[in-house]
């Protein structure tokens, strides 16, 4: 009984000072790694993912970044592009963020997403949605704007919270995606220890050493 009591103890103490939850993309026992951004080492990469195409037709794909969790992530259906050859590749290059929201400010890295030459999207043909991981998470959430080019003003997205830290919005046209603090946002505890965490496990740690001092000088039927 009192092993069972010391073992449910450790679990406690173990649980009150682990940091924050699990993310979206790799289930529990894999926290994200830092967010990585351009011009800092070490640098998020371009990636691309190539499908084949059957009538014109690509067939379904899904392209994310090498973080752990991803930075980004698009997953489109088949159909999404027509294209004149026998493949489809899709590319996403993390860009410096630049250009003015229409309110608030960039949060994290600008995604540019880019089709191979005769490759034309058709959203309206699948269904498909982008991911992206926000660098802050942020009370009220980030929002998702999208602009087709540089030149172009940066557009609110309808966007919607997919998981801890992750905020997505159908893909409907290719071009230049990132996150946006909006004003007056507060980030969120992204893990750690909080005043009360460290208060509980030191309360925790206090009442196992007493546990187990107890269970050490309890004399034993052997002993007598």
């Amino acid at each position: 009984m009192k092993r069972a009591l010391v073992g449910a103890l450790l679990v406690t103490v173990g649980w009150l000072a682990s940091p924050g939850t699990a993310p979206i993309y790799d289930g529990v026992g894999s926290p994200d790694e830092p967010y990585k951004y351009v011009g800092k080492s070490p640098a998020p990469a371009a990636v691309s993912v190539t499908v084949p195409d059957s009538g014109g037709v690509s067939a379904s794909l899904q392209l994310k970044s090498s973080e752990n969790g991803p930075q980004v992530l698009v997953d489109l259906g088949s159909g999404a592009f027509t294209a004149d050859g026998k493949t489809v590749t899709l590319t996403s290059t993390p860009l410096t963020p630049d250009g003015t929201p229409p309110r608030g400010r960039l949060d994290g890295n600008v995604y540019r997403l880019t089709a191979s030459p005769g490759a034309v999207l058709h959203p309206e043909n699948t269904q498909g949605f982008i991911f992206l991981r926000a660098a802050v998470m942020t009370k009220p959430d980030p929002v998702i704007v999208h602009r087709r080019a540089a030149t172009d003003p940066w557009v609110e997205m309808k966007t919607t919270r997919a998981g801890t830290d992750i905020l997505s919005t159908p893909f409907r046209d290719l071009g230049e995606y990132s996150l946006v603090q909006l004003p007056g946002s507060t980030p969120l505890n992204a893990g750690g220890l909080s005043l009360v965490r460290v208060l509980l496990l030191g309360g925790g740690v206090l009442l196992l050493l007493t546990v187990t001092v107890l269970v050490l000088r309890r004399p034993r039927p052997e002993d007598d």
